[in-house]
């Protein structure tokens, strides 16, 4: 597979992301694919999009999981172990994340908690919390590109795609692909609420990912575990992920 167009102005290339392997390939192994079942889905997504000299970069298929109440975030990570020879299932996560204090009803509110939880269950990845998406959006897309699956939260509009609510109806998607085209850089997803594969602009992500500020007001009745600092903060969601790559 030829090496991935130049990306888009906004999205300039870091100097420190080489895209070349030891070996001189334009990809590491993982980014050769070949589409299987998911690939009429995501030639619907791209036809759907009006994607122009559309290719993907990068594909994991991981099978759908729905959430149950707000544990968008643990369903994610599960979605995500997928990968691991032991998946682990939500029950666990979120039985572990009350333990450690991280959550009360499945909620996690912050990149730091999905980290550890990650780093505990998921030991052939390795977690890395990725900042200042808006500034250095790069670093997000050579994680796809080299193989990393990207747990990012977001702001969750009626049909899931990314809106701007300040945080009020903040959601976890897991990035499992990344296509190029003349249109920029779209990211594949898969979240708690759908059992379809999503296709979105990945400027519309990373702007409603900057913009999580708080927490909504129609809070459980129990309360949220918000971390130190509240959602915005340096514990928090805002402007950061958490980009799982695989030891190989």
């Amino acid at each position: 597979m030829p090496a991935p167009p130049p990306p888009p102005p906004n999205l300039p290339e870091a100097p420190s992301c080489d895209k070349t392997d030891n070996d001189g390939d334009s990809l590491p192994p993982w980014a050769k694919i070949t589409l299987t079942s998911a690939e009429a889905e995501i030639e619907k997504l791209i036809a759907r999009n009006e994607l122009k000299d559309a290719e993907v970069t990068y594909f994991c298929q991981v099978e759908p999981i729905l959430q149950d109440g707000p544990q968008c975030g643990l369903v994610a990570l599960a979605m995500a172990s997928q990968e691991y020879t032991k998946p682990v299932s939500v029950g666990q996560l979120l039985a572990e994340a009350r333990v450690r204090g991280f959550t009360q009803h499945g909620e996690v509110y912050s990149v730091d908690f999905m980290g550890t939880l990650a780093a505990e269950h998921l030991p052939d990845h390795r977690p890395d919390i990725l900042v200042d998406l808006q500034t250095c959006p790069d670093t997000l897309t050579h994680a796809l590109a080299h193989g990393a699956m990207i747990l990012i939260p977001y702001d969750s509009d009626f049909n899931h795609a990314p809106c701007l609510k300040r945080g009020h109806k903040s959601h976890w998607a897991l990035l499992v692909g990344l296509i190029s085209s003349r249109q920029g850089y779209h990211v594949l997803a898969r979240h708690g609420k759908s059992r379809h594969l999503a296709c979105w602009p990945l400027r519309d992500l990373l702007e409603s990912n900057g913009n999580l500020e708080e927490e909504g007001t129609a809070r459980h009745a129990g309360g949220y575990v918000i971390p130190k600092g509240g959602v915005g903060g340096q514990r928090g969601l805002r402007g950061r992920a958490l980009a799982l790559h695989p030891y190989v």
